[in-house]
Protein backbone atom coordinates (compact mmCIF):
# COMPACT_ATOMS: atom_id res chain seq x y z
CA UNK A 1 0.00 0.00 0.00
CA UNK A 2 1.17 3.40 -0.97
CA UNK A 3 2.16 4.97 2.70
CA UNK A 4 0.02 8.15 3.24
CA UNK A 5 3.24 10.25 4.02
CA UNK A 6 3.72 10.83 0.17
CA UNK A 7 -0.04 12.17 -0.08
CA UNK A 8 -1.03 16.17 0.44
CA UNK A 9 -4.71 16.77 0.40
CA UNK A 10 -7.44 19.01 0.88
CA UNK A 11 -9.64 16.84 3.20
CA UNK A 12 -13.40 18.28 3.78
CA UNK A 13 -15.05 16.36 6.52
CA UNK A 14 -18.75 17.57 6.83
CA UNK A 15 -20.61 16.92 10.09
CA UNK A 16 -24.58 16.69 10.38
CA UNK A 17 -26.87 15.66 13.05
CA UNK A 18 -30.20 15.10 12.79
CA UNK A 19 -33.50 13.48 13.81
CA UNK A 20 -34.67 10.25 12.73
CA UNK A 21 -38.29 10.82 13.87
CA UNK A 22 -38.01 14.17 10.99
CA UNK A 23 -36.97 12.19 7.88
CA UNK A 24 -33.60 10.70 6.01
CA UNK A 25 -31.55 13.73 5.64
CA UNK A 26 -30.46 14.53 2.17
CA UNK A 27 -26.55 14.73 1.57
CA UNK A 28 -25.36 17.58 -0.58
CA UNK A 29 -23.94 16.72 -3.99
CA UNK A 30 -20.13 16.50 -4.04
CA UNK A 31 -17.59 16.89 -6.83
CA UNK A 32 -14.62 15.82 -4.96
CA UNK A 33 -12.45 13.13 -6.52
CA UNK A 34 -12.92 10.90 -3.45
CA UNK A 35 -16.34 11.00 -1.65
CA UNK A 36 -17.47 8.97 0.79
CA UNK A 37 -20.52 8.73 3.53
CA UNK A 38 -20.06 7.44 7.06
CA UNK A 39 -23.37 6.86 8.44
CA UNK A 40 -24.13 6.28 11.92
CA UNK A 41 -27.59 6.19 14.40
CA UNK A 42 -26.82 7.01 18.12
CA UNK A 43 -30.31 5.94 19.30
CA UNK A 44 -29.07 3.38 21.42
CA UNK A 45 -27.07 5.76 23.68
CA UNK A 46 -28.69 7.06 26.56
CA UNK A 47 -30.41 10.55 26.61
CA UNK A 48 -28.88 13.14 29.26
CA UNK A 49 -31.07 13.92 32.15
CA UNK A 50 -34.37 15.54 31.28
CA UNK A 51 -34.28 18.77 32.57
CA UNK A 52 -31.23 19.42 30.64
CA UNK A 53 -33.27 18.68 27.82
CA UNK A 54 -35.94 20.48 28.61
CA UNK A 55 -34.50 23.80 28.78
CA UNK A 56 -31.17 23.27 26.17
CA UNK A 57 -30.20 21.88 23.20
CA UNK A 58 -26.66 19.37 22.32
CA UNK A 59 -24.84 22.91 21.60
CA UNK A 60 -25.28 23.34 25.99
CA UNK A 61 -21.88 22.64 27.27
CA UNK A 62 -23.16 21.10 30.31
CA UNK A 63 -25.75 18.79 28.42
CA UNK A 64 -22.86 17.64 26.34
CA UNK A 65 -20.75 17.38 29.57
CA UNK A 66 -23.58 14.92 30.58
CA UNK A 67 -24.37 13.07 27.99
CA UNK A 68 -20.25 12.55 26.96
CA UNK A 69 -19.68 11.20 30.64
CA UNK A 70 -21.27 7.66 29.59
CA UNK A 71 -18.27 5.08 28.95
CA UNK A 72 -20.79 3.99 25.78
CA UNK A 73 -20.75 7.77 24.33
CA UNK A 74 -17.11 7.71 24.81
CA UNK A 75 -16.18 4.65 23.28
CA UNK A 76 -18.87 5.66 20.37
CA UNK A 77 -17.09 8.55 19.65
CA UNK A 78 -13.54 7.08 19.70
CA UNK A 79 -15.00 4.87 16.90
CA UNK A 80 -15.98 7.31 15.13
CA UNK A 81 -13.05 9.07 15.09
CA UNK A 82 -10.77 6.47 14.15
CA UNK A 83 -13.16 5.42 11.08
CA UNK A 84 -12.84 9.20 10.03
CA UNK A 85 -9.29 9.47 9.73
CA UNK A 86 -9.35 5.42 8.14
CA UNK A 87 -11.36 7.14 5.47
CA UNK A 88 -9.19 10.12 5.10
CA UNK A 89 -6.41 7.70 4.60
CA UNK A 90 -8.00 5.62 2.10
CA UNK A 91 -8.76 8.35 0.07
CA UNK A 92 -5.54 10.10 -0.17
CA UNK A 93 -3.95 6.32 -0.67
CA UNK A 94 -6.59 5.94 -3.67
CA UNK A 95 -5.92 9.12 -5.30
CA UNK A 96 -2.12 8.72 -5.05
CA UNK A 97 -1.82 5.27 -6.63
CA UNK A 98 -4.75 6.62 -9.36
CA UNK A 99 -1.94 9.18 -9.79
CA UNK A 100 1.00 7.50 -9.89
CA UNK A 101 -0.56 5.20 -12.37
CA UNK A 102 -1.72 7.47 -14.72
CA UNK A 103 1.81 9.21 -14.78
CA UNK A 104 3.33 5.84 -15.75
CA UNK A 105 1.17 5.69 -18.29
CA UNK A 106 2.60 8.74 -20.03
CA UNK A 107 6.09 9.71 -21.81
CA UNK A 108 8.44 12.03 -19.92
CA UNK A 109 7.57 15.23 -21.72
CA UNK A 110 3.54 14.19 -21.56
CA UNK A 111 4.33 13.50 -17.71
CA UNK A 112 5.31 17.13 -17.64
CA UNK A 113 2.75 18.26 -18.99
CA UNK A 114 0.36 16.08 -17.05
CA UNK A 115 1.94 16.99 -14.26
CA UNK A 116 1.25 21.15 -15.26
CA UNK A 117 -2.37 20.29 -15.70
CA UNK A 118 -2.54 18.76 -12.59
CA UNK A 119 -1.15 21.48 -10.82
CA UNK A 120 -3.56 23.90 -12.21
CA UNK A 121 -6.74 21.16 -11.28
CA UNK A 122 -5.56 21.30 -8.07
CA UNK A 123 -5.46 25.02 -8.11
CA UNK A 124 -8.66 25.21 -9.04
CA UNK A 125 -10.23 22.22 -6.53
CA UNK A 126 -8.98 24.08 -3.57
CA UNK A 127 -11.08 26.99 -5.13
CA UNK A 128 -14.15 25.28 -5.76
CA UNK A 129 -13.38 22.49 -3.07
CA UNK A 130 -12.03 19.26 -1.70
CA UNK A 131 -9.43 16.85 -3.10
CA UNK A 132 -11.39 14.67 -0.67
CA UNK A 133 -14.72 14.70 0.89
CA UNK A 134 -16.47 12.76 3.66
CA UNK A 135 -19.75 13.63 4.92
CA UNK A 136 -20.65 11.72 8.78
CA UNK A 137 -24.51 11.97 9.55
CA UNK A 138 -25.39 11.59 13.15
CA UNK A 139 -29.06 10.44 13.50
CA UNK A 140 -30.50 10.47 17.45
CA UNK A 141 -34.65 10.51 17.42
CA UNK A 142 -34.99 14.18 17.43
CA UNK A 143 -31.64 15.62 16.33
CA UNK A 144 -32.40 17.80 19.55
CA UNK A 145 -29.88 16.38 21.70
CA UNK A 146 -27.41 13.53 21.60
CA UNK A 147 -26.66 13.73 18.01
CA UNK A 148 -26.13 17.41 18.39
CA UNK A 149 -23.51 16.85 21.28
CA UNK A 150 -22.19 14.61 19.78
CA UNK A 151 -21.18 15.81 16.32
CA UNK A 152 -19.99 19.24 18.08
CA UNK A 153 -17.76 16.99 20.43
CA UNK A 154 -16.71 15.30 17.08
CA UNK A 155 -15.82 18.51 15.38
CA UNK A 156 -13.68 19.36 18.13
CA UNK A 157 -11.55 16.47 18.29
CA UNK A 158 -11.26 16.07 14.46
CA UNK A 159 -10.16 20.13 14.77
CA UNK A 160 -6.75 18.19 16.80
CA UNK A 161 -5.68 16.49 13.88
CA UNK A 162 -4.00 19.75 12.79
CA UNK A 163 -2.16 19.65 15.82
CA UNK A 164 0.20 17.48 16.64
CA UNK A 165 -1.12 13.91 15.44
CA UNK A 166 1.41 12.58 12.23
CA UNK A 167 -1.70 12.41 9.55
CA UNK A 168 -2.25 16.03 9.85
CA UNK A 169 0.97 16.76 7.92
CA UNK A 170 -0.05 14.79 4.68
CA UNK A 171 -3.61 16.83 4.40
CA UNK A 172 -5.66 20.13 4.55
CA UNK A 173 -8.45 19.43 6.84
CA UNK A 174 -11.46 21.71 6.61
CA UNK A 175 -14.74 20.80 9.29
CA UNK A 176 -18.30 21.69 8.27
CA UNK A 177 -20.90 21.16 11.09
CA UNK A 178 -24.62 21.51 10.28
CA UNK A 179 -27.39 20.43 12.66
CA UNK A 180 -30.34 20.15 10.54
CA UNK A 181 -32.89 19.81 13.16
CA UNK A 182 -31.99 22.77 15.34
CA UNK A 183 -31.07 25.96 14.01
CA UNK A 184 -28.99 28.22 16.27
CA UNK A 185 -29.27 28.34 19.83
CA UNK A 186 -31.58 31.79 20.29
CA UNK A 187 -34.28 30.64 17.63
CA UNK A 188 -34.26 27.45 19.46
CA UNK A 189 -35.28 29.14 22.85
CA UNK A 190 -37.43 31.80 20.87
CA UNK A 191 -39.04 28.64 19.47
CA UNK A 192 -40.02 26.91 22.59
CA UNK A 193 -41.03 29.86 24.05
CA UNK A 194 -43.58 30.68 21.21
CA UNK A 195 -44.83 26.93 21.17
CA UNK A 196 -45.69 27.12 25.56
CA UNK A 197 -47.24 30.75 25.22
CA UNK A 198 -49.71 30.05 22.04
CA UNK A 199 -51.03 26.61 23.86
CA UNK A 200 -51.58 28.85 27.49
CA UNK A 201 -53.89 31.52 24.86
CA UNK A 202 -55.47 28.38 23.29
CA UNK A 203 -56.05 26.63 26.59
CA UNK A 204 -57.83 30.12 28.57
CA UNK A 205 -59.87 30.89 25.26
CA UNK A 206 -61.35 26.91 25.42
CA UNK A 207 -62.07 27.32 28.91
CA UNK A 208 -64.18 30.73 28.73
CA UNK A 209 -65.40 29.34 25.89
CA UNK A 210 -66.79 26.55 28.05
CA UNK A 211 -68.10 28.56 30.95
CA UNK A 212 -69.95 30.88 28.19
CA UNK A 213 -71.46 27.99 26.32
CA UNK A 214 -72.22 26.83 30.51
CA UNK A 215 -73.99 29.63 31.24
CA UNK A 216 -76.27 29.54 27.43
CA UNK A 217 -77.39 26.55 28.84
CA UNK A 218 -78.16 27.61 32.74
CA UNK A 219 -79.79 30.49 31.93
CA UNK A 220 -81.52 30.58 28.64
CA UNK A 221 -83.25 33.75 27.48
CA UNK A 222 -86.94 33.72 27.47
Amino acid sequence: MVSPSACARSVRISLFSYGHANGPIVQPHSEAQYHKTLAYNIRHLPNPPRHLRAKATGLSRRLQKEFLQNNNAEEFLVKVQREISDVAKEGCDQLLYSTGRDGNKQGPEEADTRSDLNAHSSEEAAAEGADIDIVVTICCEEGRHRSVAFVEELARRLAMLKHGDDSSQHWQLSINVTHRDIGNLEDCEQSLGQNKRPNKVQAKTRQRERREKGNRYEYPED
